[in-house]
């Protein structure tokens, strides 16, 4: 039956559609899908608009891994006051279809408004969100379909409560597709076809995290309509400009992933990043990653089947499981407060740092949406409060912008501060072209008169960084300074110890910047010519970072992930070795579960009775967004008659941070030092002498399980009719 929501819901969530920016295709426009943790991976596949059976028809499908319940959910044409909101108890298996009928004079069927010639289709959640949305300006001969790449053509014929079928044979970049992915004992790796038509794949290119490891299909290489192909050991294919078998390019690891690309060199599709071997009872023979729907949706735990459909592994709700992180307890208090109960920031909360100086501690954050960063002056309880004229903050603006102020600007993700008294933040694209990757590093003086504040320099790293898609890049920055890696972190230009003398225009120390899609560390030199030189990656061993922090304290980086991950982070000790030590934490207990994108230490001199604040920024909320929350400091025992080494971590016994020896500054070869350089950031100085050791934190802490599915809402299973099953 037809059910009306009032039309101020409606309002609200085609508001938030403007924001998605729309593309025609054919006579169909479309949009991404968007996630909405309560109907993750329903998606539109399918639209019967003139004289359908019995008539008009909507069909949608759940490409996620987990039953979706789309009770409440509210189904619109163009028209607001045309609704129909989806039963309650109505569940969606995952690859399962939900066909919707245009309620019949008889009485059967779902809504009761006919779609017309010039026309879309809207999907709501029950909080009113928009999820997805289709539109048309003629009828389609046949019906309106999504094809595998996403966008809406007409099909060769209705496939109600199927895959599409189009007429005209899909080009091999939209119906190539990556399947399944074994890493332990055999790599191989399954593509499907998931068009009618044979496809030739010459060229086409398969790479791991890094896109050193490449191989390519050779000439005269198809894969026929519908059907699996299996690239394993025994696959002779191209690596360069000769021939080469799989494993001699690609040995697919524990933490990798693996991406397809165009002969073109454009990213077509990828698995997401893992962390560990699929296995089942302790078994990588038993399992593997692989799509639960054709060609579309999370990569999660399944039962091997090269060259044939998948199967997805489910626990006793149904749900399929997820690769796993073990995880210690947060190294601090299970608490965490909200700084920000009334409104402080604005909606789009991304990166934090803190930065020392004479005048005090301060924290600084950045806004994602506009661009916007802020000053804020830091306590050793954890509170926070604006420096004077730092309420509404400033817009970054790129340089070619200087003279545009209409322009939507950066999507700043990440900010740090150096030793010369420069704020950069991270952008990963141009929010005037959001689908372009664009990942660059902007310098700003903080003492330029707002509200517009124009990049001084800007590096441009989108080459020297893995291709991902454009929402998925630079995530994260943080300055480290010189004196914390001579010795410990590998140059991999080299094969030896980073040796600062090597890059000579690059100023006091090095930039972390953190890739979203894939979890990946690198380290740039950024040269006051404009150019930069990538020096060195770590694995911080997640799915995705969000954030970086370098601990002055502690003396080593912090990787933090966000609810995709449960918001677990990594503890990197550089060692002089290409593999630095990694200990892996839960958050605190009591730190909300949210979309963290920003993350930051204080130094030691906040220290209050063995602890001192640390800091998350969750985006997406316009008020408590701003958390503080303790780190412990690190526990030492002096050494023993048995020989313990100093400094070994013993339960029960504390020794208060301390604070580091103060480096002194240092101003990159022929740049301009910021108007408030008297007031020099130590963000990345000398450590105290208390590293932390992973081993003995976790034998004197609980582990945990993390459930690393990347943005993807925990939808549980009820006793409640099922679709697909």
């Amino acid at each position: 039956m037809s059910s009306h929501r009032p039309l101020a819901v409606l309002a609200a969530g085609a508001l938030g559609a403007s924001c998605l920016a729309l593309g025609p295709v054919a006579a169909a426009v479309a949009v991404a899908p968007v996630d909405s943790p309560s109907i993750a991976g329903i998606q539109l596949t399918e639209i019967e608009s003139n004289g359908g059976e019995p008539g008009d028809w909507i069909e949608l499908l759940n490409a996620g891994a987990a039953p979706v319940d789309l009770s409440g959910a509210v189904i619109s044409d163009s028209d607001d006051s045309h609704v129909y909101a989806v039963p309650a108890g109505t569940i969606v298996a995952p690859g399962a279809y939900l066909v919707l009928d245009e309620l019949a004079k008889s009485g059967t069927g779902h809504f009761d408004f006919g779609l017309g010639k010039d026309d879309r289709v809207r999907v709501f959640d029950a909080a009113g969100t928009l999820v997805d949305e289709v539109s048309w300006t003629q009828h389609a001969t046949t019906t309106l379909g999504r094809t595998a790449a996403g966008d809406w053509r007409d099909t060769s014929g209705p496939t109600k409560g199927a895959l599409n079928t189009f007429a005209e044979p899909a080009s091999p970049g939209e119906a190539l597709r990556l399947s399944e992915v074994d890493s332990q004992p055999a790599d191989w790796v399954e593509l499907v076809n998931t068009s009618t038509a044979t496809l030739d794949i010459s060229g086409f290119e398969l790479r791991d995290n890094s896109d050193d490891h490449s191989w390519r299909f050779p000439a005269g290489s198809t894969i026929a309509a519908g059907a699996y192909i299996v690239v394993d050991e025994t696959s002779l294919g191209v690596i360069g400009e000769t021939p080469g078998l799989f494993p001699e390019a690609i040995g697919i690891g524990s933490a990798d992933q693996i991406r397809l690309f165009d002969p073109a060199g454009t990213l077509l599709d990828g698995t997401g990043a893992w962390t560990a071997h699929a296995t089942l009872d302790g078994d990588a023979a038993k399992a593997t990653l692989a799509r639960c729907a054709v060609g579309t949706g999370p990569f999660v735990l399944a039962h091997p089947t090269p060259g044939a459909a998948n199967q997805c592994v489910t626990d006793d709700g149904g749900e399929p499981e997820q690769p796993s992180l073990e995880t210690a307890v947060w190294p601090g208090s299970a608490d965490a407060t909200a700084i920000d109960e009334a409104s402080m920031f604005l909606e789009d909360s991304s990166g934090l740092d803190t930065q020392e100086t004479a005048d005090g501690t301060f924290l600084w954050a950045v806004d994602n949406g506009e661009g916007r960063f802020w000053k804020l002056r830091v306590a050793a309880d954890g509170s926070a409060t604006f420096v004077d004229g730092w309420e509404a903050g400033k817009r970054a603006r790129f340089q070619k912008d200087a003279d545009s102020p209409r322009a939507a600007g950066p999507d700043t993700e990440g900010i740090t501060v150096a030793d010369d008294g420069f704020v950069y933040l991270a952008s990963e694209r141009d929010n005037s072209a959001k689908g372009v990757n664009f990942n660059v590093v902007l310098q700003m003086d903080p003492a330029a008169p707002g509200p517009d504040v124009v990049s001084t320099s800007e590096w441009d790293l989108t080459a020297l960084l893995p291709q991902v898609s454009a929402n998925l890049g630079i995530e994260a920055v943080e300055w480290v300074a010189d004196t914390d890696l001579a010795g410990k972190l590998v140059d991999a230009n080299t094969g030896s110890a980073y040796d600062p003398a090597r890059y000579p225009l690059h100023g006091g120390g090095l930039f972390f910047v953190a890739v979203e899609d894939g979890g990946q560390v690198f380290a740039f030199a950024l040269n006051s010519d404009g150019t930069a030189q990538r020096v060195a990656e770590v694995q911080p061993g997640l799915p995705g970072v969000m954030a970086l922090d370098w601990d002055t304290v502690r003396g080593g980086l912090w990787a933090v992930c966000d609810d995709g991950c449960d918001g677990a982070s990594a503890f990197l000790t550089l060692n002089g070795t290409d593999t630095p030590d990694v200990a892996h934490f839960a958050r605190p207990a009591n730190l909300p579960n949210t979309n963290n994108e920003g993350f930051a230490t204080a130094p030691a001199s906040l220290t209050n009775e063995g602890s001192r604040p640390a800091w998350w920024f969750t985006d997406g909320v316009p008020t408590q967004s701003l958390h503080a929350g303790s780190l412990t400091a690190p526990k030492t025992t002096p050494p023993t008659d048995g020989g313990e080494e100093p400094g070994t971590e013993t339960p029960g016994t504390e020794t208060p941070e301390t604070t580091p020896p103060v480096v002194k500054p240092v101003t990159p070869a022929g740049s301009t030092t910021a108007s408030q350089a008297s007031t020099l950031a130590k963000t990345g100085g000398d450590p105290a002498g208390f590293a932390l050791l992973a081993a003995a934190v976790l034998g004197v802490v609980a582990t945990g399980v993390l459930a690393c599915g990347r943005r993807r809402g925990d939808t549980r299973t009820r006793a409640l009719p099922v679709i697909g099953e």
